[in-house]
């Protein structure tokens, strides 16, 4: 799709033709890089395209499934085997119900 903007002065600028134009030219800041996106070395010689770069950012920053068989599961040990775990829960008694029952039966 054909970008067509019209300037303050009402010229008329293809954003396209004017982007294609400066292909080449060395982008303004300091990332080395061209307004294509390819990197740039000394004197402003292309070191690696767009492609490459992209190619590499996407090869190392693919999500991959790791295998999760491979790690040891505690299902999978014999029940002899398995750890025993003990119960040191104790139920706590509150103390301010049976002093409340007790004052309650004895006045009835």
């Amino acid at each position: 799709m054909k970008k067509v903007y019209k300037s303050a002065l009402g010229r008329t600028i293809d954003m396209d033709m004017l982007r294609a134009k400066n292909e080449s030219v060395i982008a303004v800041g300091n990332m080395k890089v061209n307004a294509r996106g390819d990197e740039l070395g000394f004197g402003g010689k292309v070191v690696r395209t767009r492609n490459q770069v992209m190619d590499e950012y996407y090869r190392l920053n693919t999500p991959t499934v790791t295998d999760s068989s491979v790690l040891p599961q505690e299902d999978t040990l014999p029940p002899e085997e398995a750890p025993v775990e003990e119960d040191d829960f104790v139920d706590p008694v509150p103390e301010s119900d049976e002093s409340d029952s007790e004052e309650d039966q004895s006045e009835k």
